[in-house]
């Protein structure tokens, strides 16, 4: 395939990475990497710790599933330690911006990542 025919507008390749960052039903602006993992968490300015469990993580945001109820607009730091030693750990503050209970009785709680403490 020449170079020129790649990138022309009669390539599937514009759409493809279009998709790949915004999908069409979706209003975020990075997609998210579904993680699930053991995290730790503790409202800003507290001493509690509390475990929870990733459900996704992008660029911009983090979603997770605790016990513990926490109120839109909490801040709060999290902290997420991958499987292996060559990934550092994630250390994030995040706004709480959705909180809602399952059918389970656990929380599934969204946050905006507010600062990145491995920066």
């Amino acid at each position: 395939m020449a170079f020129d025919s790649f990138f022309s507008k009669e390539s599937n390749f514009n759409s493809v990475i279009e998709s790949m960052i915004v999908g069409k039903s979706d209003q975020r602006g990075f997609l998210r990497m579904d993680i699930k993992s053991t995290i730790t968490f503790k409202p800003s300015g507290k001493d509690e710790m509390y475990e929870a469990t990733s459900n996704n993580l992008s660029a911009t945001g983090i979603s997770f599933t605790s016990k513990q109820q926490v109120n839109v607009g909490d801040l709060l730091e999290v902290h997420m330690k991958p499987g292996i030693d060559i990934t550092p750990p994630l250390a994030i503050t995040i706004k709480v911006i959705r909180a809602i209970v399952t059918d389970s009785g656990e929380y599934e709680i969204a946050g905006i990542i507010q600062k990145n403490k491995n920066n």
